[in-house]
Parts: structure tokens; sequence; C-alpha cells
């Protein structure tokens, strides 16, 4: 049995309080426990003299008490001693067991961070033993932990899940020696990964480019590749519905548009036709810069499913961005007297059935949607073609249970994937390595472009001034914040604050507030009412990201915007330019700024081309800096992350591919290990 099939629940010892609180973050096998890799390491393989404590750093002190004071709440001040010096030391919240147990003339070993308090040395609630034991021989895991799960308990359950690996079988080696580059097994690799050697470099393990984090990574990165390689092959032998050119029918349509597409919008769509004139149905990828007119290719594609007596359905991410999608779709098919449907999942009930009926009778050519178009009771009469967009917010095995939809027997629907986040190549040949991939890479004539701006925080009321004048002027704006709830960590301006401060600065301005902790209901109605110009300024987390067109609005402003990847600051900037406006984005900055981060704004600041921004975001930000958003986020990775490791990708993809095609034993094993409730693997 792989430890991929044995349950926390097995472990000896453990709680049903703690397999609760592990299980809330996903955690359910020894494998999720022993993939719940350290994010840093302590050395508190000795002891530091306190008159050598380095302050703002983490240390490991052994030395005696001397005296001992009691506060309010169950607070305890101790001072310690070690000959050298004194080091006072705060336990907050201090339970009674333990405080019976610090005793003047006790030897206490306490590792904590140290710092200044009254010019004299401190730590504050820091790890201690009671009992004067030995050193570690190894460098301390630091890991993330849930509610309900302290650190030592995390450590104590990971070295019982270690302990299961000396199991025969549990932990099989499944990389051949010829092939794995690290030297390590897998066993190996994450024993060491959990309990570094004295001696193992923490740069490297803090950037995840040591020898047991790389064996690790690898092996997940090799096996999706092999979920991807089998994907493709079966694919091969899929039947699908062969849909002649509709020349006609497209002509008549863009004879009804009051512009021409642009050539690379002609040249995708000729792609798309090709694909969709086979009997072995299409997957295809279309990438293109926000903005530059992916809709209008995907109702060209859905023409040539309508004129072949076939459906096609648009799945979006978002309601507000299906609701748009709809509105957009049926101005573009009605002067052709063809009918669109929409189903959401906030419909009310006559509504939603009068819907299902269009869809069910075929009175619908297109329908247009969320996830509901894909629910159970929607029964299409003759669905050939599914559109998704914003490719990323969807997964592997969801894009296969789409095809299960398709209506007519023994016959599986052509996909089409949308995205407006620019995969640099390298990511692209390997995370879409099962499609086929287009790129738009020419935005519409007359397309202004947004102007971009660098400013210090200390220049917000200027900003703020400036909306003030604008938005008294029928124009609209939005304020982007990083977090929801203040955080000492990041140090940034929340957007409730915020959404307070601008009322407070702008009190005959309307201003709304949307942030991913509200009800989606909730969301959508503040889109609604900023698309219809009731409020005047909107201040929102970056769930904006994709989001409604917005003609209106002229600025948008970024509070510290060096938090944020290139990618995710492009598609925040592409929420305004919309329209006919002068346009504007306003990158705000800390005082806290680095240079990489200086560097990454003035990227943004001198490019409006998505796939340079792209390639430019993969190498500044380098191995684990990983703050902004995932570019692939249709890729859940357990371990690797597709910024921090692309560099392994081409070697493991060619590492995957030899053992796909000369270790076919292994292909299943791998991909039960790493996949072990995917559908995915149903097909290997």
């Amino acid at each position: 049995m792989d430890i991929s099939a044995i349950s926390i629940d097995e472990l000896k010892g453990i709680t049903t309080k703690q397999v609760s609180a592990l299980n809330k973050i996903g955690i359910f096998t020894v494998m999720d426990l022993l993939l719940h890799l350290p994010y840093s390491y302590l050395d508190r393989t000795k002891f530091t003299a306190i008159d050598e404590l380095p302050v703002d750093s983490y240390a490991s002190v052994r030395a005696k008490i001397i005296s001992r004071t009691t506060g309010r709440n169950n607070m305890l001040i101790l001072t310690l001693s070690d000959d050298t010096g004194v080091l006072r030391v705060t336990l907050f919240n201090c339970p009674i067991f333990i405080n019976r147990e610090l005793k003047t003339g006790n030897i206490l070993i306490c590792h904590g961070k140290v710092s200044i308090f009254n010019n004299s040395l401190q730590m504050t609630n820091p790890e201690l033993n009671l009992k004067d034991s030995e050193l570690p021989k190894h460098y301390t895991p630091i890991y993330r932990l849930t509610k309900g799960i302290k650190m030592q308990s995390m450590r104590n359950l990971v070295q019982k899940a270690l302990n299961e690996l000396d199991n025969i079988d549990v932990c099989e080696e499944l990389i051949p020696p010829e092939l794995n580059h690290t030297g390590l097994t897998f066993k190996e690799a994450l024993q060491l990964v959990h309990a570094p050697k004295i001696g193992s470099s923490l740069s490297e393990l803090s950037l995840f480019n040591s020898p047991q984090q790389q064996r690790i990574i690898c092996e997940e990165l090799i096996s999706q590749y092999i979920t991807v390689l089998k994907l493709k092959e079966s694919n091969r032998f899929l039947n699908g519905i062969p849909l002649k050119p509709v020349d006609n029918l497209i002509k008549k349509f863009l004879s009804t548009l009051q512009f021409s597409p642009t050539n690379a919008q002609i040249r995708v769509f000729n792609e798309i036709s090709r694909d969709l004139a086979e009997a072995q149905p299409m997957n295809r990828l279309v990438q293109g810069d926000v903005g530059c007119g992916k809709t209008l290719v995907a109702v060209m594609a859905s023409l040539q499913a309508v004129g072949n007596g076939i459906q096609a359905a648009i799945m979006a991410p978002t309601e507000i961005l299906a609701e748009q999608h709809f509105v957009n779709i049926q101005n573009f098919l009605e002067p052709l007297g063809l009918e669109t449907a929409i189903l959401t999942g906030s419909q009310k009930k006559a509504e939603k059935n009068k819907q299902l009926e269009l869809i069910k009778s075929g009175k619908a050519s297109v329908i247009v949607g969320t996830h509901a178009i894909f629910q159970e009771q929607v029964n299409f009469h003759s669905l050939g073609l599914i559109i998704i967009d914003e490719q990323h917010r969807f997964g592997v095995e969801q894009r296969m249970k789409l095809r299960s939809k398709c209506s007519i027997e023994n016959k599986v629907p052509h996909m089409l994937a949308m995205t407006a986040t620019p995969i640099p190549r390298t990511l692209a040949q390997t995370i879409y390595a099962d499609m086929h991939v287009s790129v738009i890479d020419e935005l519409p004539k007359g397309r202004k472009p947004i102007t971009t701006i660098m400013i210090p925080e200390t220049r917000r009321d200027e900003i703020i001034e400036r909306i003030g004048v604008n938005c008294a002027d029928k124009k609209q704006a939005y304020w982007v914040c990083s977090l929801v709830n203040e955080s000492e960590v990041l140090e940034s301006q929340d957007a409730i604050n915020a959404c307070e401060y601008l009322t407070k600065k702008l009190p005959n301005l309307k201003i709304g507030l949307v942030h991913g902790q509200m009800k989606s209901a909730d969301k959508d109605s503040i889109m609604r009412d900023f698309k219809k110009g009731n409020i005047d300024v909107l201040v929102a987390t970056s769930v904006i990201e994709v989001g409604v067109d917005v003609p209106n609005a002229f600025l948008i402003v970024i509070e510290n915007a060096e938090r944020y990847g290139l990618a995710q600051l492009h598609q925040l900037r592409g929420r305004v330019g919309r329209g006919q406006l002068d346009s504007f984005c306003c990158l705000m900055y800390s005082d806290k700024i680095n240079s990489i981060g200086m560097e990454r704004l003035s990227t943004l600041k001198n490019s409006n081309d998505g796939f340079v921004i792209a390639q430019k975001d993969l190498e500044i930000r380098g191995p684990g800096d990983l703050l902004g958003t995932r570019q692939t986020g249709e890729i859940s990775y357990r371990v690797a992350d597709a910024i921090r490791d692309y560099q392994s990708m081409d070697k493991c993809t060619e590492i995957a591919t030899e053992i796909y095609h000369k270790h076919k034993d292994l292909t299943q094993k791998l991909t039960k290990r790493w996949f072990p409730n995917s559908e995915i693997v149903s097909v290997m």
C-alpha cells in the first residue's frame, strides 16, 4: 500500500480533533502530511551566549531562571542568566502546568526571536524546553499551521508519518535510477526535507532548491506531465462531430459589424475552423491580451457550430462576467435571427425553467453561463462545442466532465478555451501540452493605450484629489488594495480601511466596496451598480482581476503595487481603457519597496504587451518570490510552483516522456501516488 492510500487517522496517537484540523487544510493521507513541506528552517543545533544574541534573529539559549514576575491574564516574565548577560522572557497566556515548572534556579532552554525591550534583550513567547535536553542533530522545520495544531504538535505528527516510511512497500521508488539526477530516492528526500542535516545550505532550502526538495518537486512535475501525455494520446481516439466551414454565415455576420476584425482574429479563427472540421474533437487554447477581442473569435467559432445545426456553450467563471458575455453575444447574434440563452446559479426558478426549455428544444443556438450550464438538470438539444472563458479558472478534470455533456451519442464535443493571462512559452508547452495553442497578438485599431504611472504612497491624497475632480465630471475609478484585513506582516492598507478613508476624503462621491470574503451575490450586486454608474469609486481587492467592462472607468489605483506579480498587475490594469476615455493606471508603492519591486513596476510602466510582461515576470520574480498570483491557477500543484520551478520543467518533461514510453508500469503508480482521487487516473 502506497503512502497516498494511508489515512492520517491511522497514525498512532493522533486525536480526532487533530484529524479534523488537518482535513480542513487538505491533509487526509500520510502522503498529504509528508507533502506539507516546511516553508522555513531554524538552526537550533547550538546555543548562543546571551551577550552574543543577534537582535531581530532567531536563536537558542540555555540559561538559569534568576527571577520571575507574574502579571495579568496569565502573563509571566522571567529573567534568565548564563553568566554572560541577562535575557528577559515574556510569556503571554502561560498555561498553569508550565508556569509551575518555571521555578527560580531551574535551567531553561528557549528558542525564539530576539528583540529589544527597554534597552534589554528579550524573547516573547519563545518555544521552551523545560528539561535540559540534548540539541537536535538536524535543522528544525517551520510549518504553516491551522487552528487546533501547534508547531510542536505538527512536528510530532510529521515524525509519525515519517515513521510509516520504514514499512515495506509504502514508499516505492518510482523514478528509474538513470533518470534520477538528484541521486536521492523519494523516501530519502522526504526524510531529509523534514529534517535537513547540519551543514545543509539554508539558502538553498529557503529557495526550495535543495536536492531533497528538487527530488520531490520533480516527481510531481513528472507525474503531472505523464497525465497530460495520456490525455493527449486518449484525445486521438475520441470521436468528434465534424463541423464544416460556414463561409456565407461568417460573411453575413461580419457585414453586421461596425468594425473590421484584426488580422490576428481572422488568423486564429481560421485555425479554430480547421480544427472544427475534423472528426477528432478540437482541444485548443486561445491566448490573447486584455482587450484583444477573444469574444468575437468565440462568436465566430459558435457560428460554425450553429451553421451545422449544433449548439455551442460558453462558460464564464463568474455570474457578472457571464451576464456581460450574454449581452454582447446576444447583440452579435440577434441580427442573424439566432437566439441566445443564459444560465446562472442565482436565477429565479421561472426564469431558469424558461432558459432550460430554450436549451432542450434547440431554440437557443448559443448558451452562456457559469458552472450552472453543466448541472444534471440541463439537457442540451445538440451540444457540440464548449467554450471556456478564463481557462486557468477551470482544471483538467473539469474539462473532462464538461465533455460528458455532449448530447450526441458516442460523440465528444469540441473544446475551445480562452485566457487573457499570457503564459510564457516554457510554461505553456508544459501546462497546456494536451492542447493546441493560438495567440491573438494584435489589439483592435483605435483602442487607446493606458498610461501607467508610479508614485509613492506619500502622494495618496494628491491622487484622491484628482479622483474627486474627475468623478465630479461623471467619470469612475477603481481603488485596489492587496488584503481584506490588516496584516502586521505585509503592512498593507486593506480595502475596508481604504473605503472608510476615501468616504471621509470624498464625501460627495458614492464609494463602493467589494472583496473576496463577500458572498458572490453581494459582490455581483456591487459590480452591477458600478457598471450602471451608481458608484463613483469602487474599492476592491484583486477580485476585479477578471471583471466587467466599465467604459466610464478612467483610472485604477493599485495600492502596495509591489506586492503583486507583474502578470496580475497587467490584468488589473486592463480593467480601464475599455472605452473612449483617456485612461490611467497608478501604481502606488510603499517606502519598503526594494530594487526588485521597482524593476517589476518599471517593466509594467514601460510596456503594454502582456506576453513581454509575463516573460519578464518569470525572470524577475525568480525562485522563492511567490508574491502575487499564480499565472497558472489551473494546475493546483501540491509542492511544485509553476513560477518558482519553471527552469526544471523542460528536464522533467523529458523524463516524463521517457518513463511514459519505456516504463509503462511506473506511469500508473506515479499518477496514483500524486492524483489518488482524480478522474484523470481512471483514463490511464
